[in-house]
């Protein structure tokens, strides 16, 4: 069996993705000594035969959910065409070495970028907030949260989380709220 230098610097890739959002986090937390809480995707449905709610709550809970997770699912979409195009490039045995090397590149920062997004995100949330995303450009980190009123004073511990899990610096994280209905 012959084993390639390509096919181990790609399993060196695919491990570190895997592998470095776990090891990150834990030694984020653990510098910001903040004990992360286990998320559950279970839902449990109540008997609603008790239970009325009104017709608009129940949309707006279902439009903030959406608009969170339809966020994350359409930037997946857009790095998974990214990636594919990047891993033509880098597999084309046509293209120059400075193309397939660029490509190559390329792929480990788009890696490093949903690493340091999760990151970020798993920080947002551990800190009590109902749900968040992180958008990381070259020159500065957006953070969207749902959010109540009473979590406005916060921006401080949202901005220096995010800044420890990017490496973005504090000033340069903006911070847009997308205001929840409290019943």
């Amino acid at each position: 069996m012959i084993i390639s230098t390509r096919k181990i610097k790609i399993l060196a890739v695919i491990s570190a993705v895997i592998i470095i959002p776990f090891i990150g986090l834990n030694l984020i937390n653990l510098s910001m000594n903040v004990k992360s809480r286990p998320v559950s995707n279970t839902v449990v449905e109540p008997d609603r035969s008790d239970i009325t709610i009104p017709m608009n709550l129940q949309s707006q809970d279902e439009e903030r959910i959406n608009f969170f997770a339809e966020y994350r699912m359409e930037r997946e979409r857009v790095r998974g065409k990214e990636t594919g195009l990047l891993r033509e490039i880098a597999n084309n045995s046509s293209s120059d070495k400075k193309a397939r090397d660029t490509a190559c590149l390329k792929l480990v920062e788009l890696a490093e970028k949903a690493e340091k997004e999760m990151q970020a995100e798993a920080m947002i949330k551990s800190q009590g907030f109902q749900d968040c995303a992180v958008i990381i450009t070259p020159k500065s980190t957006t953070v969207m949260i749902e959010s109540t009123s009473t979590q406005i004073e916060r921006k401080e511990e949202i901005r220096k989380a995010v800044s420890i899990a990017t490496g973005c610096i504090e000033k340069n994280i903006s911070i847009v709220k997308r205001q929840s209905v409290e019943p």
